[in-house]
């Protein structure tokens, strides 16, 4: 029973100097810990500052907001990230250990996240090089439509018929991109069939008349049409015209001219409806 109680104060002497040793070592660091948190609260209000003074730099020379907001919010990161490692520095943290610990865990992070980072990086990618921006129309991975967002991870396109797309960016900037609206000019074109033995210069010039005639068409580059099949009771021709897309809608011209163009092949006596594509 004696050995038993000497055990027993004994653990609790050295129980009650491990707390004691602790409590020094706190109080000893205290002042540390303190100046390190407040550091820490100056660099977070520091990077603040940082990014909207970045921002409002930016703004003066820039017409890309959202490339803009990226490079003020790496700023911010980059100032946070000083701050952070002086603080813990302040507090008596042997950084150099602790940023090494990092950099093994962030190796196994990164293979258990490779698809996100890719597509992080290929997001920051499309950001700086820009081939489309938000409100463009693209054509990409076999969707067509409006570009609405291009956040880190993703590319958020709305189509044409009120879906929207959330494409990995990814596999934005790995495939081709039809940026349909760089361009405000687009040109237009279908197909007209016109009776067999119909002297087809004639046709062509009926059909490119009433194109340059329709509302919207544009005068330069000039509308045109041409012959693209020749057949013994029937042949075809694809009459073709532009339109400034910033102040009429493609589709609607388009269909205007169809009208146009089909309605004096009629009045000519050329129109073949037999074939009509």
């Amino acid at each position: 029973m004696a050995n038993i109680d000497t055990s027993a104060v004994t653990i609790g002497q050295r129980l009650g100097a491990s707390v004691t040793h602790i409590g020094d070592a706190v109080i000893d660091g205290l002042p540390g810990i303190i100046a390190g948190l407040l550091l820490l609260a100056l660099s977070w209000w520091l990077s603040g500052l940082v990014m909207r003074g970045i921002q409002r730099a930016l703004a003066r020379t820039s017409t890309e907001g959202h490339v803009d907001l990226l490079v003020a919010r790496s700023a911010r990161a980059a100032t946070f990230a000083v701050g952070a490692i002086v603080a813990l520095g302040v507090m008596g943290v042997q950084v150099t250990t602790l940023v090494a610990s990092l950099g093994l865990a962030s190796v196994t992070i990164g293979f258990a996240l490779k698809d996100v980072l890719a597509n992080s990086m290929a997001g920051i990618l499309l950001l700086l090089q820009r081939p489309f921006t938000i409100g463009n129309t693209i054509s990409v991975a076999g969707f067509e439509g409006v570009v609405a967002d291009i956040r880190v991870r993703d590319t958020m396109v709305r189509c044409g018929d009120g879906r929207i797309v959330f494409i990995p960016n990814a596999t934005v900037f790995d495939s081709p991109i039809v940026n349909i609206s760089a361009n405000p000019q687009r040109r237009f074109q279908f197909d007209l069939t016109v009776t067999g033995g119909t002297d087809l210069h004639e046709a062509e010039r009926v059909i490119a008349r009433a194109i340059a005639l329709t509302p919207g068409v544009l005068a330069e580059p000039a509308a045109e049409a041409q012959t693209t099949a020749v057949g013994t009771t029937r042949s075809r021709i694809t009459g073709m015209g532009w339109v400034d897309c910033e102040t009429c809608g493609l589709g609607s011209v388009q269909g205007a001219a169809l009208v146009e163009a089909r309605d004096a092949l009629v009045a000519a006596g050329m129109f073949s409806a037999s074939g009509d594509r």
